[in-house]
């Protein structure tokens, strides 16, 4: 029980050092999935990294596969350097991650590969930069209705499923995102995208703005 107690402490130091290590550089030699890569350190060990503050489409979700290949595009066999945020529940350390200079958090939204995950994103600026991938219709949101990652890996794979499994969405509801400031019509395209827990519900379009959200640029005229 001794021994079991003295390896468990062990474990959660060597944890807890990640964590507070402010940045950690390797060899990219993995890349699972559009926010999830590993990398080889110079002393030889690996270290499974995942993307911070970003969700990209599950492999069997719609771009996935190509969510995957734009960041092997942008880090495959790249040297990369890792700002440490955290570590997960996986034991994965969470952090962004620069390859040849560009930030692959920010580039993945750009690029349409990857959503700002509501919750876990400290950097507002994102969402800027998913609002103009909307816009042009890069990526995931050339598709009418996509949805979040969140919301389908509990096994909601439409937006109209999301919708009605979602207490806090009504016709005619007007909902605002905490994180972004920004509020969403029910005939807009990120009204069912957003974590429930982000969700600001608001009678009409008046009491949003009076709330300081504006307007979703990609809803409807």
């Amino acid at each position: 029980m001794k021994k079991s107690l003295t390896v468990f402490v062990l474990v959660l130091n060597t944890l807890y050092g990640q964590a507070q290590a402010s940045q950690l550089t390797g060899k990219v030699v993995n890349i699972a999935d559009g926010d999830t890569l590993t990398i080889l350190q110079q002393d030889k060990t690996q270290k499974r990294i995942r993307l911070g503050e970003i969700d990209a489409p599950e492999s069997k979700q719609a771009f996935g596969q190509r969510s995957k290949e734009s960041l092997i595009q942008l880090c495959g066999g790249q040297n990369a350097v890792v700002q440490v945020q955290d570590i997960d529940r996986y034991g994965r350390v969470v952090g962004r991650v620069s390859c040849n200079g560009v930030d692959t958090t920010a580039e993945q939204v750009r690029r349409g590969m990857a959503w700002v995950y509501d919750g876990y994103a400290k950097d507002k600026s994102l969402y800027e930069v998913q609002s103009q991938a909307k816009k042009a219709r890069k990526g995931l949101w050339a598709d009418a209705s996509p949805v979040p990652p969140w919301l389908w890996r509990k096994g909601q794979t439409t937006a109209r499923a999301a919708s009605q499994t979602d207490p806090k969405v009504g016709n005619g509801d007007v909902r605002g995102n905490k994180n972004s400031k920004v509020y969403h019509l029910s005939n807009c395209p990120g009204y069912t995208a957003m974590s429930p827990k982000n969700v600001q519900p608001f009678k009409t379009e008046k009491e949003a703005r009076a709330a300081g959200f504006r307007k979703a640029g990609n809803c409807p005229k």
